[in-house]
């Protein structure tokens, strides 16, 4: 086997390197099962946002389901914190993973995605959007592509299990 990369022997002398070692027989099930539910609540939120401004539920106004983004946003970040504990517990089950490399792209796509929504005035159209209305082309664009973003993300880390390094990095 080819020599340890000197990133990676930096990530393994770290006091959460070793501390996900000592105790990944129950801790990784719980971080598991933490980032699954964070996931949920991504989207949850974000994902029932989405649809509705995509023109299913019309009869919701998109402004009371944003109002439910924060619980997405705390998914996220909950979910951001525990990817690294993964990241520092077995960098190269994930360094070079395919789908893992594939999800953090998406992720760099949702958040530029993010960004165009709320940095062209997509939002304050939908903000004000009122129930039984139709959002516009754009916004269905942006939307869309969220939508399809983090239900590739979603695929990307469940794929990340099946997805195995090659045996020489």
């Amino acid at each position: 086997m080819d020599d340890i990369a000197p990133w990676e022997v930096l990530v393994r002398a770290t006091a959460l390197h070793e501390f996900v070692k000592v105790h990944e027989p129950w801790l990784w099930p719980i971080m598991q099962s933490l980032h699954y539910l964070g996931a949920c609540l991504v989207i949850g939120t974000v994902g029932l946002f989405d649809l509705r401004a995509l023109g299913l539920a019309k009869s919701i106004v998109p402004g009371a389901l944003h109002r439910l983004i924060p619980l997405g946003v705390g998914g996220y970040v909950s979910n951001m914190l525990l990817g690294v504990v993964f990241f520092f517990g077995h960098p190269d089950q994930y360094f070079y993973n395919d789908a893992f490399r594939l999800k953090l792209s998406l992720m760099a796509v949702a958040g530029i995605n993010i960004l165009v929504f709320y940095g062209t005035g997509a939002f304050a159209e939908v903000r004000t959007l009122p129930a039984g209305a139709d959002a516009s082309l754009r916004v269905k664009i942006i939307t869309g592509t969220s939508f399809a973003v983090w239900v590739g993300v979603l695929i990307c880390g469940r794929m990340i299990t099946f997805f195995r390094p090659p045996f020489f990095h």
